[in-house]
This record gives C-alpha cells, structure tokens and sequence, in this order.
C-alpha cells in the first residue's frame, strides 16, 4: 500500500472511531461511564515489576498490564518492537478481556512520573488491531486521584479472557516502502518525534544504526507535548504552539517516527486524535527499520527545539 492509498484509505476508519467516545477524556467522564456494560478500563505501567504500585491505589476494576513484559511488541522480520502478528496480539488483547465491540479507556498508572508514550502506543495497537473504541485518560491515575474520585487497592486480578480477532485497520501505519516513496513525492510530512540530540545526530539509540534522521523530516519532541509528570497532554493551545514551533502543519498528510515506535504513536496520537487530522500514520519500524541498511539516507536535522 503506498503511503498516499494508506493515508487515504484510513480517513474513513479514522471518521467512524473518533465518533464512538473522545480519543481524551477526563476524570469525570469517566467516574460517568465507570460501570457502563463493556467497559474494559486498563492501566498501563513500564513492566510487571511495578504490580505493587497498582496495588496501592488505582481506578476501581481496573485490568493491570506491565507494557515491556505483557506482549504488546515484539520483533518482526528482525525489526525489535514492532507490532505483533496477528494471532500473537490477539492472544494479548483478548487476554486482558477486550472483545472487537469493547469500550477501552487507558490509564497511564502510578503516582511517579508516569510513561504516556507506552499508553499512546497501546492505544495505536489496539486501533490497528481493529478496536474502534479506545480513548485514554488525560493525567493518567495521577489527575484520576486529584480528582476526588474513588481509588481502589489490592493486587492485579487476572481477567477473564474473551476471544479476538484482529482486523488490521488501513491508514493508521505505513511501511518501509512508502516511507522510502515519500522521499521522492513528499506527499506526506515526516516528523521524528525524538529527543533533539538524536533528531541532530549527537546522540544514537542503541537499537539505530546511524545517528541522524530521515532526510527532510521535522522535529517534534514528544516531550514537548507531554504534561511535566509524563501522565498526560497539554493544552490544545499549547499543542498547537509546539506544531507551530516545529514547522508541522496541523492539516497535511503525515508520517511520524522514532526509534520504535514508541514516541512516534505520541506524536501519532495528537496529530490525528486529538488535533483531529485524519491523514496521519505511524512507522512502526523507524529509525531502528530503516538504518538496518546502511544504503538507506540518514541525515543530521536541525530542530526548533
């Protein structure tokens, strides 16, 4: 699929779930719609090892999943961190109870800083996996507490498993292949949503192989769209702003990316789902995909931030 179809083909998809529930919801609109039939509320850690911390407080019937440990990536035509194939994330998604008509609300958990990125990136697994309704918590268990709402305790329990069926959703990934077309038809942006140095070249992560970018990409940190605690966003205004500083236009099509994934379904998540432009996909394979051949350009971006 090129990247013009896929960007295309997912506009539709895109339409139908933002219509079901808001991609952000607050702490009363879910106190609201706690016990609503269907309702699958999972909190989100960086690994099981941090079960303790669930236990101590978290939304009431809330499912626990550590994001490292519990499935959701995996390596895939040696590219780490990528997507599961469909029968792998099947097992994982409908492990945790969520059927293919589950309302879904993420919960970035604990009180520490939390990782929203890793709540992001669900969010994009369980989209692409065919789940239409799925919005995330904006301040994550840290705005839940503050809000006066009630906190339960006591360890995880394991849910009930149901049956799944992924139905791979168009339009909300592209590949290497339309990532490598677009840099002769530049029909889509590309925005790195890694931290400067790595945008610049002055710093690698350990799954790349080259320092640099992807040639004629913008820069849009997804620390620079995050609240300082890491639980939630800011403000549209001030996600507006960082678009702006950055030079993405809010309305174009767009390709965003990183080293994995991870901070990319950030950049992923407030271009379509939030600022609502429907013509926005992820590179699941990024930088550690594409710097696998050294044949393939990297250059050093200059970044506004």
């Amino acid at each position: 699929m090129t990247t013009t179809l896929a960007l295309a083909a997912g506009m539709a998809f895109g339409a139908r779930a933002q219509a079901a529930q808001p991609a952000l919801v607050t702490p009363a609109w879910l106190q609201t719609h706690l016990h609503a039939p269907g309702l699958v509320v999972l909190e989100i850690y960086d690994s099981t090892a941090q079960a303790p911390d669930f236990a101590a407080g978290h939304v009431p019937g809330a499912v626990f999943t550590g994001f490292i440990n519990d499935g959701w990536r995996a390596t895939v035509n040696n590219v780490p961190a990528m997507l599961p194939p469909p029968a792998d994330i099947a097992k994982v998604i409908g492990g945790f109870g969520i059927g293919p008509h589950s309302q879904v609300v993420l919960v970035t958990g604990g009180t520490a800083r939390g990782d929203f990125t890793a709540t992001t990136r669900v969010f994009w697994s369980l989209r692409m996996s065919g789940v239409a309704d799925v919005a995330i918590l904006n301040g994550g268990e840290v705005a839940w507490a503050a809000s006066g709402a009630p906190v339960a305790t006591g360890a995880p329990v394991a849910p009930r498993p149901v049956a799944f069926t992924p139905h791979l959703s168009p339009g909300l990934d592209v590949t290497l292949a339309d990532v490598a077309a677009d840099l002769t038809s530049h029909q889509a942006v590309l925005v790195d949503a890694r931290p400067p140095a790595q945008f610049e070249g002055r710093a690698v992560s350990p799954v790349v192989k080259a320092p640099g970018t992807l040639p004629g990409a913008l820069n849009l940190p997804a620390a620079a769209l995050e609240t300082i605690d890491g639980e939630g966003l800011l403000p549209p205004a001030r996600l507006q702003a960082a678009l702006a500083k950055a030079g993405v236009p809010a309305a174009k099509p767009a390709i965003t990316f990183c080293n994995t994934g991870i901070l990319g379904s950030l950049d992923w998540f407030v271009l379509r789902e939030v600022l609502g432009n429907p013509h926005v996909a992820l590179y699941d394979g990024s930088m550690a995909e594409w710097t696998a051949d050294p044949a393939r350009p990297v250059v050093a971006g200059k970044s506004a931030f």
